[in-house]
């Protein structure tokens, strides 16, 4: 922002602060309880504030005489004439529950519900209402809280009691894990153009921190037919409004009432089946516009929803001109948990001053969604206390209060060191399971040492048993720089070769996402650079089923890389390698079978019995250029760094790699290759779609050897590691690889649970139903093709898949699949 916005900011603050006084109190209902999140307005103004929890309430106005409405769900809406002068007054509040009548309506059992006329018409009013504004400005007030509810003191060795006091729990291990507050100017245009820009941040106990709230993540709208909401519902929910809502709810009025002239029917909402996403609750709409006045919804696991058990969406809102309204708060309740840990909390937003459709700058929406000032974590408790529309509780004040104060102590080198003796102690299993970590947080440095088990201690043809040893040490340096360095080392029991290798990694920009790495040593590495099977998949495969897949030669290298933003959504990669290629062949032929000898396969990708080196040794000298455009790409500017959300359009990645026939290399070849995909296409209720398309070509090829091919990602294991899109089910890890050209395809589609959702066993699983298809078409290969249909269940999946070459049955079976 420029700087006369802050002078312009500052001074109206300054005068503001001045000559404002403050209309405070308690919201109460006749019997004298606090009725939390009502709404206090000035009328015919956005101009208005939120009470909290315990229905504290605070306004600032200047001096004048206003009509203050204060209303909330459930209750009979007040206008009260309040007079303010410079001094700061109290005033309580004692809202009447609302009643809601029939009297007007005639009910019969015979009869549809009246509701559902209401409803249809709220149904044709639906599009009108969701573009009647074409873009509007305002201000944001978030606060979030994260609570703990439950947890053991222990968990997977892990000391969580010691963890909870450090966090400010209590000795129960409950209470308050995450308060954030944050103001934003929220901007809007139609049909989703949105950019938001923090202007202040506060997070309880981390004074340097920057607040997660974001203001795009909490807005739910119910005049859309399917409301998004993010990875909660993969599908997304039917609004109580869709156009197709009938077919999905039941609707029942429970009453009206009368908010000055305006006649509000209160109305039920009810599933017609229990699993399907919808919402159960209450709308309140208003006779005659048939606009809603104010929701009440709730979510739980019928609907699919996931991460969470349940959760509340509490909505009002208020006309913000005369032709327009426009959302005056929300509040969402949530809880959850996930083995023995029970968690909950709130997310409360106020929005108010209002510019509704404001002439917007060609440029303004430039794909950034969100950005988070510098100054913004900045601002004193002071400020907070004249800005906050909804005041804290006795609860979030102690936790400021305890949080704040302990944070010094917290930063000082004694308090961090004497954290670190006890977490750096070494336990007798850490160096097998786990690893081991040893930190030294005030000098923000690390080190790690890798576990033995279950990847670092293996047995493949070649080297036998093989043992890696890995470390690393991290450095942070502010600001989300950072460097570390990671020394390897790997040796073959039964070829006796010892490898080892280093490398040094920089993030020296993340503004721009800015990397530089350099790697040397030695390695013994697969033929198949895209992974052709995991070494603990092979390990198995091979002790139990003789099946030696994996294919490894040993080279000596030095590999630098550079990678940096070059525009928006455009991300180039480059890199140098130089090595010294050595062909490796089977020296172990143990397997718990005793006939090994005979079935191992040589060390080489053409699968020969003779144990001839699969090549001669040989250097390469490689260079590659890459670049991943994302089209219209979002993303979150924040001090520390720029972060991608995503883009609402395909991927586009080019490739270049060439062999440099100089300095005594003996590759040439130059490949340039590109491919269009997508992770993730939301098809509303029908799920979710994935796809990469692309292909290839050797422009150049006068020297290649098997390892400069272009390869694919196979499989030829009923149970294999990796379940993604691109993973071939049924093809040879190295056969079908190319140094002339390939054409690749993959689709796969996640019904998230449209089927299994209507199937009472299924259901219960929470299975999500995946189909997919496969292609390539390579010189060696004509047009080889997959289907596969399968289940799965977070990281587990089953499939049964069919594959054809050249049109001709090749193979079909089942295949289960994880990816861990």
């Amino acid at each position: 922002m420029r700087l006369s916005f802050y002078i312009c900011l500052v001074l109206t603050f300054i005068s503001f602060s001045l000559t404002a006084a403050t209309i405070s109190g308690e919201i109460t209902d006749q019997a004298g309880k606090p009725v939390p999140f009502a709404n206090v307005y000035i009328q015919q103004s956005t101009i208005g504030v939120t009470a909290n929890a315990e229905g504290m309430y605070t306004l600032k106005v200047n001096p004048g005489t206003y009509q203050v409405v204060f209303k909330t769900i459930g209750y009979k809406q007040l206008i009260k004439t309040i007079t303010v002068t410079d001094q700061n007054i109290t005033v309580d509040i004692e809202l009447e529950q609302e009643i809601y009548s029939l009297k007007e309506v005639n009910v019969s059992s015979k009869q549809e519900d009246p509701a559902f006329e209401v409803v249809r018409n709220a149904i044709k009013k639906r599009k009108q209402y969701l573009n009647e504004v074409k873009g509007f400005s305002c201000n944001v007030y978030i606060k979030g809280v994260q609570r703990l509810m439950n947890a053991p003191k222990k968990f997977l060795g892990v000391d969580v009691d010691q963890i909870g006091k450090e966090m400010g729990l209590d000795s129960n291990r409950r209470g308050i894990i995450y308060l954030s507050e944050s103001e934003s100017k929220y901007n809007f245009q139609q049909p989703d153009k949105v950019r938001e820009q923090m202007i202040s941040s506060r997070v309880s106990g981390n004074s340097n921190g920057f607040s997660f709230n974001q203001a795009s993540d909490l807005i739910v709208n119910m005049y859309e037919s399917l409301v998004e909401v993010g990875p909660l519902s993969p599908r997304g929910l039917i609004s109580p409004i869709a156009d197709n809502a009938l077919f999905y709810y039941r609707y029942k009025l429970v009453g009206t009432t009368y908010d000055g002239n305006l006649l509000i029917n209160k109305i039920e909402v009810l599933p017609r089946r229990k699993n399907d996403p919808v919402f159960r609750g209450f709308i309140y709409i208003i006779e005659d516009s048939w606009r809603l006045y104010s929701v009440d919804a709730l979510l739980t696991k019928d609907a699919q929803i996931q991460l969470l058990d349940s959760i509340n969406i509490r909505q009002q809102y208020f006309p913000a001109s005369n032709e327009a309204w426009m959302l005056a708060s929300q509040k969402f309740t949530f809880k959850g948990g996930i083995l023995s840990f029970k968690f909950g909390g709130d997310y409360i937003a106020v929005y108010r001053d209002y510019e509704l459709n404001p002439a917007f700058a060609k440029d303004f929406f430039n794909g950034e969604v969100l950005s988070v000032t510098k100054e913004s974590n900045q601002k004193d408790s002071l400020y907070w206390k004249q800005v906050r529309p909804v005041p804290l509780t006795n609860e979030e004040v102690v936790d400021y209060r305890r949080k704040d104060s302990i944070e010094t102590l917290r930063k000082s080198e004694t308090y961090l060191d004497s954290i670190d003796r006890k977490s750096n102690m070494l336990k007798p299993m850490s160096l097998v399971l786990g690893g081991y970590t040893y930190k030294q947080r005030f000098r923000k440095q690390t080190w790690t040492i890798s576990p033995l088990l279950p990847n670092n201690l293996q047995f493949n043809s070649v080297e036998g048993v093989n043992l890696t040893l890995r470390g690393s040490f991290r450095k942070e340096l502010g600001d989300r720089r950072n460097y570390s360095i990671v020394p390897e080392v790997r040796y073959g029991f039964s070829n006796q070769h010892l490898n080892g290798n280093v490398s040094f990694y920089y993030r020296f920009d993340p503004t721009k996402i800015g990397s530089l790495s350099l790697k040397v040593g030695t390695e013994v590495v697969d033929f198949n650079d895209r992974g052709a099977i995991s070494p603990l998949f092979n390990t198995v495969n091979t002790l139990i089923y003789q099946d030696n897949f994996l294919k490894l030669y040993e080279r000596r290298f030095a590999t630098m890389s550079f990678s940096r933003e070059v525009a928006n959504g455009v991300q180039m990669n480059a890199s140098i390698d130089y090595a010294d290629r050595n062909p490796l062949v089977n020296t172990n032929y143990y397997s718990f079978r005793s006939d090994s000898t005979a079935t191992y396969t040589a060390n080489n990708p053409y699968y020969g019995f003779n144990n001839n080196a699969a090549f001669i040794r040989n250097q390469a000298l490689t260079f590659s250029l890459s670049a991943t455009i994302s089209f219209g790409s979002e993303f979150i500017t924040r001090p520390d760094g720029k972060f991608y959300v995503g883009s609402k359009w395909p991927k586009l990645a080019l490739n270049y790699r060439s062999g440099l026939n100089i300095l005594k290399s003996d590759v040439s070849y130059d490949l340039v290759s590109g491919r269009v995909y997508d992770t993730g296409i939301r098809l509303g209720l029908l799920g979710n779609l994935a796809f990469s398309a692309g292909g290839g070509k050797f422009v150049s090829n006068k020297a290649t050897w098997f390892m400069d091919y272009q390869h694919f990602k196979g499989n030829r294991l009923t149970f294999y590691e990796g379940s993604s899109s691109n993973v071939f089910r049924f093809l040879d890890y190295y056969r079908y690889s190319t140094n002339d050209y390939f054409i690749e395809g993959h689709l796969e589609h996640n019904f998230s649970g449209f089927f299994t959702n209507k199937i009472p066993l299924f259901r219960k699983l929470r299975l999500e139903e995946v189909v997919g298809a496969n292609y390539l078409n390579t010189d060696g290969l004509k047009n080889y093709a997959e289907v596969y249909f399968g289940l799965q269940r977070l990281m587990l999946r089953a499939e049964l898949g069919f594959s054809w070459i050249n049109g001709k049955s090749y193979e079909s079976a089942f295949r289960l699949s994880t990816s861990f």
